[in-house]
């Protein structure tokens, strides 16, 4: 039995899933996979050129996994990867986290058969296509670990981070406005259109979490310092939740 590389496609912010993804695929399979991915360093070892490192892994791969997200299928490099194996006619496997869904994936990625990675029935697609790259019988894989790691990963790298994005455009509005918002009662704005505008940006991520609603309270009204309208922030169910985790910051 040879050894088959497969080689995972990612964004460095995504690394920890693809390092969890390969030490899976490693540990499932014996050691009779290697696994490149670019961002771990036993993968490419000390004096590599990265560059020469990925070009010979995508050349000699037998299998390739795109890690899908919103935000690294809009990169080119990925979708340059992604065509090297397409040229080469090689199994490419999208594996979707973070918000992104196999039917939800752009051209051409969409034209792929893809997998989600916090899902044991869409995991239990990949191991066979593995385990026939090297003529071997599929493992029993116990995928708990995983995707408990993934899902982690995927609170931190969209509910917080989006999250505090938006307090952080509410804290640049106003710094005081965090401080009223802790004693979880509306709050009165009194906002021009263009304002409204840019609250309406933003403020759907928070209320989509069940922490904060921003809505219109009237009519305009006239000031000498312009037209205003009268709006609301109401605090929602996880708004104190929200203030209490360590992952607000702030």
């Amino acid at each position: 039995m040879s050894k088959s590389i497969v080689f995972i496609s990612h964004i460095t912010s995504e690394k920890e899933v693809a390092i969890a993804f390969k030490e899976l695929i490693e540990a499932s399979f014996l050691g009779m996979i290697e696994v490149f991915v670019s961002s771990d360093e036993h993968s490419i070892g000390m004096g590599q050129r990265w560059l020469d490192s990925t070009t010979d892994a995508l050349k000699t791969c037998s299998i390739e996994i795109v890690l899908c997200s919103p935000r690294s299928v809009q990169r080119p490099w990925i979708n340059f990867e992604a065509g090297a194996g397409w040229i080469r006619g090689i199994p490419i496997i999208p594996l979707c986290h973070s918000g992104m869904e196999p039917s939800k994936l752009p051209i051409p990625l969409n034209l792929l058969q893809g997998a989600t990675a916090n899902q044991v029935s869409s995991l239990n697609l990949i191991f066979p296509i593995l385990a026939k790259a090297i003529g071997s019988n599929t493992p029993k894989v116990d995928f708990t670990d995983f995707i408990e790691k993934v899902v982690d990963f995927e609170q931190r790298y969209t509910y917080w981070d989006e999250c505090n994005t938006a307090f952080a455009k509410l804290h640049a509005f106003h710094p005081e406005l965090i401080d009223a918002l802790r004693t979880n009662q509306p709050i009165q704005l009194d906002l021009t259109e263009t304002q409204i505008g840019k609250f309406e940006e933003f403020m759907p991520v928070l209320t989509q979490r069940n922490i904060l609603r921003f809505q219109r309270e009237g009519g305009a009204v006239m000031t000498a310092g312009g037209m205003f309208y009268p709006c609301l922030l109401i605090p929602l169910a996880k708004l104190e939740e929200t203030f209490n985790s360590p992952n607000f910051r702030i």
